[in-house]
């Protein structure tokens, strides 16, 4: 289905595959990204295109933009590159924002927990690059290859300072709510937050003890005059401020560190099929061993599931294992 919106200034094209929703569906996690930008050149050549930076014009991504739709997304260990035959997601919508060409669609997290893991604990310094075929240049004799027609075949997921443009990102979310996703990231922005003001603070912190310590040691620092006293005094109070303040961001960044374990443990708890959450609620173990990090100890399992047929217990544990509980 093809859609074009033209709001005042600004012009849109996109595209998405129907796909029948089926909510917390266990190897569907949503993820979105923008993909490359048009009418801008890359900021370093990408693979296949002989050292030379790139153009796509806005006009050759619109042609391109079906060609998207249902094409796979992959994954290359180290995330440096492209790795066509590890397929660990699909596109199913794509659509030209301003000059971001950006994608959705979802990551297979059953099938590939670790990578999804991997993804969201570096999902900051993520981008991603597309994959083409069937490629004409305008001059190949140009310093920048500008692109007259290209097929697209595919996506990589790949770290941002390995993509051909720089200015590209992905955002993988848990699964589940999107209202989960939602609160899960402003957890994380919030640390990133408490993270830079530490080491404001940090810095203001160590260049007034160094002050303190410089004026401590200066000749005749025991005569001082009333104005040099005070200033002194001063300089104390305020770095017995900043190391309240710093304590305070501690406690804020332990609290907010606490509050995204949870998230994560709730987002494992959805990849539970919910009669085998049925059974270990009646065991006592749903609520008595998932903790924050949402780990359950084999042997403490198998004492909460004594009683119940082999068939049983091997099902539970196999579901277990396969959602990432299991420790």
């Amino acid at each position: 289905m093809r859609k074009r919106i033209k709001p005042a200034g600004l012009r849109l094209e996109a595209m998405a595959l129907d796909i029948p929703e089926f909510p917390d569906h266990p190897n569907r996690i949503p993820f979105s990204g923008v993909l490359t930008r048009v009418d801008r050149p890359s900021d370093r050549a990408p693979n296949g295109a002989q050292g030379h930076r790139v153009l796509l014009p806005r006009a050759v991504a619109e042609r391109a933009l079906p060609s998207l739709l249902g094409m796979a997304v992959d994954y290359a260990p180290g995330l440096r590159g492209h790795d066509v035959q590890r397929k660990i997601g699909i596109i199913t919508r794509a659509e030209i924002v301003e000059d971001r060409l950006e994608v959705s669609g979802h990551l297979f997290g059953k099938d590939f927990p670790d990578v999804i893991a991997e993804l969201r604990a570096r999902r900051t310094q993520l981008g991603m690059s597309y994959e083409v075929t069937d490629v004409r240049v305008a001059d190949r004799t140009a310093p920048i290859w500008v692109l007259e027609q290209v097929v697209f075949t595919g996506a990589a997921i790949l770290d941002r300072t390995a993509a051909a443009y720089q200015s590209t990102s992905l955002a993988a979310h848990a699964a589940g709510s999107k209202q989960g996703a939602i609160m899960e990231e402003r957890v994380l922005k919030a640390l990133e937050n408490l993270a830079e003001s530490n080491q404001a603070l940090l810095a203001e912190f160590q260049r007034l003890r160094g002050a303190l310590e410089a004026l401590a040691g200066s000749p005749g620092h025991s005569l001082t005059l009333a104005g040099s006293a005070g200033h002194s005094d001063a300089l104390e109070t305020r770095v017995d401020e900043l190391a309240r303040q710093t304590e305070e961001l501690r406690r804020q960044n332990e609290a907010l560190r606490a509050q995204a374990e949870r998230f994560a443990a709730q987002s494992a708890r959805k990849t539970i099929q919910p009669q085998v959450l049925a059974l270990l609620a009646k065991s006592g173990v749903a609520t008595n061993l998932l903790g924050h990090s949402g780990k359950i100890e084999v042997a403490v399992l198998d004492r909460a599931l004594e009683g119940l047929p082999t068939e049983q217990r091997l099902a539970i544990k196999s579901q277990l294992a396969r959602a990432g509980v299991l420790d």
